[in-house]
């Protein structure tokens, strides 16, 4: 029986027109593959424009695999797959909340920033949905689900609503979508309140810029968002130098941490 050509959706790329781009492809509606693309294979202008990086892939191989390289066939100067492996990929490993949710459950409503989405699925509406979108980002993805696991049920950051999955392992988390606006410093007191609850548990946020602080519709409150960096701290010191600049971060308006809109490549 010949082969049939998978149904390809590009979810995530890194694109390097001078280097080695990475991608991660559902495919078929039911399978992640990780993808690395030689430098030259593609054109630059189609290497993140996913209609055109798709009429130039080549097929992509049968069987169980979920990482690929791209190169150039040495004689044909075509792009083909020089390897194609099934690897046990990294999975965050502190499984603390009681609910797991695979990401085919998830439906994509919109691109928020690189590794975050506005998601619905059948046990959630419009929630967001903050995800490793390649294997070697799970180290953050690791440290971020266990801040949310000391701030859980402090009133501090959105409500984390359970771990996601992809074949197995966990790759991220949804949190619930808060409504409001990004802090301003006339936000300043409700800001200082959440931060100092966050420092009475011994915790140092480590990234107060004012895209970190949303202002909830109607209760207008300050929630804290982003616990990337999110570490243990005693020094009284630096959480007090934390709280300290917190004014000058509310007053900068350089972008920094903002939502950014990006070219919609997911094939949603």
């Amino acid at each position: 029986m010949p082969h049939t050509s998978p149904d390809i959706q590009l979810q995530a790329c890194l694109a390097d027109p001078d280097g080695v781009s990475e991608y991660r492809f559902l495919v078929d509606g039911k399978d992640i593959k990780y993808i690395t693309i030689e430098p030259g294979v593609i054109p630059p202008d189609d290497i993140s424009f996913e209609p055109a990086l798709k009429s130039e892939l080549p097929t992509f191989p049968p069987g169980d695999w979920n990482e690929g390289r791209v190169a150039k066939d040495k004689t044909t100067g075509n792009a083909i797959f020089v390897t194609s492996t099934r690897r046990d990929l990294p999975a965050v490993k502190n499984i603390w909340h009681d609910k797991k949710i695979d990401h085919l459950q998830l439906t994509w409503v919109d691109r928020m920033r690189q590794n975050i989405r506005l998601v619905t699925c059948p046990l959630f509406k419009h929630q967001v949905y903050k995800f490793a979108e390649f294997p070697w980002q799970i180290p953050v993805m690791e440290m971020e689900t266990t801040a949310y696991g000391w701030i859980n049920g402090q009133g501090i950051g959105p409500q984390f609503l359970g771990h996601v999955t992809e074949a197995g392992r966990v790759i991220g988390f949804l949190l619930e979508n808060i409504p409001g606006y990004t802090a301003e410093v006339n936000d300043l007191e409700k800001c200082q309140r959440v931060l100092k609850r966050l420092h009475a548990l011994g915790l140092k946020h480590g990234d107060v810029n004012k895209h970190n602080f949303l202002i909830r519709d109607g209760k207008g409150e300050a929630v804290l968002i982003d616990f990337e960096t999110t570490i243990r701290c005693q020094d009284e010191r630096e959480l007090t130098g934390e709280l300290e600049g917190l004014r000058e971060q509310l007053e900068e308006n350089d972008g920094r941490g903002g939502v950014m809109v990006l070219e919609d490549n997911d094939g949603e």
